[in-house]
């Protein structure tokens, strides 16, 4: 038998010293990343309104309102969406838009985002989604519930009908959510006059299904997305999507839908803009000191990043490179300005930072990372180093250093 000519070459991101993190590890890092970064922001929240009703209402709302506003011009612009929404798809002309063809989006964002599951059913009448896994598990009930209001936009636009009213013709549950302590993701959309249903509210999508739901069996279930099990994603209609696009398209649209989006709400809960960011710091700031409380997460960084024992335990590198590996997993490009003993500096453009998506900019990534990178530092190295973002031209300088501050978190 013949030797192979040589080996073959993998994508991956290459740390600080060397070792390549392997593609599918970094997207699968990269997603949770977002989703911790989405559970801080929610813990804002809850601290600024305690009424879980009233914030699930506000963010809810907002979801919906802005998933719409891709088609906010009118009939016209409506459908001029919808047609290229079914070229892009591969959605034959036989097709009728109703509103179950909404289930394309919210089965393509599920896998993108590796909510790993199955399409149980996807008829006129019914469309019935379960999901083995969820990134996003450790951000809450609100997040459960908010997601059914991008998915009744999703559902609205597909009929056709008009842009921001609640007009289409299904009844919309999440009837289990793995957030909240169930083995599965499931939603279920029915039709209201094939199943004698009435029009809901934002607080009524968590009722249970009307026709009997499917239970896979736990040794059929799956723990990853068709991009990480298959290379690819392939919908209904046979349209195919590579990891790698997809790994660049959540690495945009996870901060969208799961930052952004409720930001929105989330900022005028606050008195103002000052109480808001206030609230951030310390609640960002905390996160990141548990990230390292425990030595053996110091222990698994090392061993993850492969940080050589030359390098001891109090050097600003270990943080650096944990930055550093952070951002090449989020696909952000940034380049070393300095890296040794004595402190580390990387530079990265404000719109490549904060500008994940650049229709929806997102500052707060700045103050919180900031808060929680300065954080963890102080658990990760020791609290005689901290980490801040300095401000150059278009650039950010995200510094490692010695800093002594009398009023520190």
């Amino acid at each position: 038998m013949a030797l192979l000519a040589h080996v073959d070459t993998h994508r991956g991101v290459k740390t600080a010293f060397g070792k390549i993190i392997p593609e599918e590890e970094a997207y699968s890092y990269c997603l949770r990343t977002i989703a911790a970064f989405s559970a801080n922001i929610f813990q804002v929240m809850r601290i600024l309104n305690d009424s879980w009703e009233e914030r699930t209402e506000a963010i809810t709302e907002i979801a919906n309102m802005m998933n719409c506003a891709a088609c906010a011009g009118g009939e016209d612009e409506l459908f001029q969406y919808l047609d290229a929404f079914y070229d892009e798809w591969n959605i034959p002309e036989l097709v009728k838009r109703a509103a179950w063809i909404g289930a394309i989006w919210g089965d393509y964002g599920d896998e993108a985002e590796d909510m790993a599951g199955r399409v149980i059913q996807f008829t006129e009448n019914r469309v019935e989604k379960e999901l083995d896994t969820c990134p996003w598990d450790i951000v809450g009930s609100e997040m459960c519930n908010m997601t059914t209001g991008m998915f009744t936009a999703n559902f609205d636009i597909a009929a056709g009908g008009e842009h921001g009213a609640i007009t289409n013709d299904v009844q919309l549950n999440m009837c289990e959510a793995r957030g909240c302590g169930n083995p599965h993701c499931r939603v279920v959309a029915e039709r209201l006059d094939a199943f004698n249903l009435e029009h809901q509210g934002w607080l009524d999508h968590r009722g249970q299904a009307h026709a009997p739901v499917h239970d896979t069996p736990p040794e059929r279930r799956v723990r990853h997305g068709q991009g990480l099990r298959n290379g690819q994603y392939v919908q209904a209609f046979g349209e195919e999507n590579s990891l790698e696009w997809q790994y660049n398209w959540v690495a945009q649209m996870g901060w969208v839908w799961s930052c952004s989006f409720p930001l929105i709400a989330i900022r005028d809960m606050a008195d103002d803009d000052d109480e808001f960011e206030r609230l951030l710091r310390i609640v960002f700031a905390t996160a990141g000191k548990n990230s390292f409380i425990d030595f053996f997460a110091r222990e698994g960084l090392r061993s993850w990043l492969d940080i050589p024992r030359e390098i001891g335990d109090n050097d600003p590198r270990v943080m650096g490179a944990y930055i550093d590996a952070m951002l090449g997993c989020q696909l952000v490009p940034h380049e070393w300005e300095a890296f040794d003993a004595e402190g580390v500096e990387i530079r990265v453009s404000q719109e490549d930072f904060e500008g994940r998506f650049e229709m929806a900019p997102l500052e707060e990534i700045t103050m919180g990372y900031e808060a929680q990178w300065n954080g963890a530092c102080h658990t990760l190295v020791s609290p005689e180093w901290s980490v801040w973002i300095d401000e150059d031209d278009d650039d950010y300088i995200i510094t490692v250093g010695r800093k002594v501050d009398d009023r520190a978190l």
